[in-house]
């Protein structure tokens, strides 16, 4: 009786697998989107609509969304869930007349194209906007490093900043492995390798260790935890590997709880490769670390705490 339990659960495991119809796996499934599941969803269910099919969306399990979209020609079989608070993983498996590598890349080329493609592009560094930044800030520009690295078989590129002189850059930790090699750019051109010394994936931080001279490096002593409702912040980073692009913002929410971590509201332009941007104050200190953004909405972001910097940084010295 074990036996049999055990070859029906294969069973049941194999169909999940390949599909209720015997469909095709999608080449890529499984790869990270880098925006919540629940957007994911709306995207996908969004494109199926318009394309004349019929969709249907479950919930098996607590943060997994389960859809099958059909049509006379085509069946479609996706379950997303969250690989992280900001990013997602779907499994998509396609059956129908279309040769279903042609129909997997079409979705893929969709979801793709609407989450890195169409957004607009960062803003330029006009006088206008430099204008309104203060020059304390600007003075910051040359400790912010662009980081490039590969992640499942793909180039991820994300932002991160010196904390120590000697060699050490501070960013987010997802996409990277522990001793992981990446590649640092700095402002001036500078190529050096890199390798992640510790991450830890609760708290979405990292540290990578180099080795050159002394490097311009932000401050931690006089770094600040509290911020007001509607204060002005300002971030530098490597928006779409674009290096040293600043983008001003306001604190418009309180911190909110995301996989139990503390994240501060911001109104401000994130794009792909902002996370991992330090952002300060008026007065040039540190305050917070671009997390992601939600697409939901235009530009609402997410901050990770100085504090929770802090104690990333004290329990790597424990």
């Amino acid at each position: 009786m074990n036996r049999l339990i055990i070859v029906c659960l294969l069973a049941v495991l194999m169909a999940g697998v390949t599909g209720a119809w015997g469909g095709t796996l999608c080449p890529g499934s499984n790869s990270q989107f880098p925006v919540p599941a629940s957007e994911v969803v709306e995207l996908i269910s969004g494109w199926f609509t318009d394309q004349g099919y019929s969709v249907q969306r479950d919930f098996p399990r607590p943060g997994h969304v389960h859809l099958t979209a059909w049509n006379s020609q085509d069946e479609w079989d996706i379950t997303v869930r969250p690989h992280s608070a900001l990013s997602s993983v779907a499994t998509v498996i396609h059956e129908g007349a279309m040769p279903s590598k042609q129909a997997c890349r079409r979705l893929r080329e969709y979801v793709n194209g609407d989450l890195l493609g169409t957004m607009p592009g960062p803003p330029p560094q006009a006088e206008r906007l430099r204008s309104v930044i203060p020059t304390v800030v600007l003075d910051r520009i040359e400790t912010v490093v662009c980081i490039h690295t590969r992640s499942s078989r793909r180039e991820v590129q994300f932002s991160g900043f010196v904390v120590d002189p000697d060699g050490l850059v501070l960013c987010t930790a997802h996409d990277l492995a522990d001793r992981q090699g990446v590649t640092l750019t700095f402002t001036d051109g500078t190529n050096l390798p890199g390798i992640v010394t510790r991450l830890d994936l609760r708290l979405d931080l990292a540290l990578i260790e180099f080795s050159a001279g002394a490097r311009a490096f932000v401050s931690l002593a006089s770094g600040r935890n509290l911020l007001g409702m509607g204060e002005s912040v300002f971030s530098i980073g490597c928006p779409n590997n674009l290096g040293g692009i600043l983008a001003p913002g306001t604190i418009n929410g309180p911190p909110r709880l995301i996989n139990d971590q503390p994240l501060w509201q911001v109104e401000m332009d994130i794009y792909p490769g902002s996370s991992g941007s330090p952002v300060f104050d008026g007065q040039g200190q540190l305050v917070a670390m671009v997390k992601g953004r939600y697409r939901g909405t235009s530009t609402v972001g997410f901050l990770t705490p100085f504090e929770t910097i802090i104690a990333f940084l004290l329990k790597e010295n424990e």
